[in-house]
């Protein structure tokens, strides 16, 4: 069998593993835990990878990435990290909000949230639980104004 013919079997076979065997698969190829996503976005990456590391990569191609990548991050005016349009409440603020007659009290940890003596990386995954309904944290406990909706 060529090379060829064994990365083409390589690759076939992806689609058919499970998640666990796509992550070991990832382990082996990257030397690291694989990232928080779809199988089939690790079935693509790991596609890729499989003839990366057969075939090459081609130096202009590298190169053009290189190129790409700088120029992208390098450009001028452009946020280096994607900013809240609200501001932050300090560590220990208690957020209070009545919601059809019940008020509701989370108070800010310097690592998230904390509600009812549970802890939550988000204010939306807290408003979800109390509307029953996808909200945005900061909009539903008066951080950051709600949206209009267009009609």
């Amino acid at each position: 069998m060529s090379m060829k013919d064994t990365v083409l079997a390589r690759v076939a076979a992806l689609p058919k593993m499970s998640l666990p065997e796509l992550k070991a698969t990832w382990r082996d190829l990257y030397g690291e835990d694989p990232p928080r996503t779809t199988s089939a976005h690790l079935v693509r990456r790991l596609a890729y990878r499989i003839q990366e590391l057969s075939f090459g990569v081609d130096p202009a191609i590298e190169a053009r990435i290189a190129a790409q990548a700088k120029a992208l991050f390098s450009a001028p005016g452009r946020p280096k990290t994607k900013t809240k349009d609200y501001a932050e409440p300090m560590v220990g603020t208690r957020l209070v909000r009545s919601y059809k007659g019940i008020e509701y009290q989370v108070t800010v940890l310097a690592d998230g949230f904390e509600y009812q003596g549970a802890k939550y990386r988000t204010l939306s995954k807290i408003a979800t639980l109390i509307t029953g309904a996808n909200w945005s944290g900061p909009a539903f406990f008066g951080l950051k104004p709600r949206k209009e909706i267009k009609s």
